[in-house]
């Protein structure tokens, strides 16, 4: 009996974290990316969903390109993230771009919050800069 009643609210507890984390992926109705979005993060289908990130989900709010040099504005539910989420962008853009500039910021950030950026270049690599916005 106690062994089913810990297997009961073992399945419980699971059940309700795959249902936040679903939740969470489906913030503000929009839904998480299909792999096409992954490969083409510039794509317009990049701008209408999630991207799984290590602590949560991210979605690319905006992109711009000068020249030779990519920005890219990024709302994440977890700022750490924000060198994974650099890196990403790197690795997709790294031939094209001589700069890259990925500014993270905190998913409903109202008022003063934190963004960090990561700036990556041909010759000096990946930097990560925390500034208040």
């Amino acid at each position: 009996m106690k062994a089913t009643i810990v297997a009961i609210l073992a399945l419980a507890v699971t059940a309700s974290a795959c249902a936040h984390r679903r939740a969470r992926a489906d913030s503000y109705g929009v839904k998480r990316c299909p792999p096409s979005a992954a490969a083409a993060l510039l794509s317009p289908d990049a701008l209408q969903c999630w991207f799984e990130a290590p602590r949560g989900h991210w979605r690319t709010l905006k992109t711009e390109s000068h020249f030779d040099v990519l920005v890219v504005h990024v709302e994440a539910f977890d700022t750490r993230d924000a060198e994974d989420i650099g890196a990403r962008f790197m690795a997709f853009g790294r031939e094209q771009f001589s700069e890259i500039l990925v500014y993270v910021q905190a998913e409903n950030a109202r008022g003063a919050s934190r963004v960090r950026r990561v700036r990556w270049t041909k010759n000096d690599g990946m930097s990560i800069l925390e500034f208040d916005r």
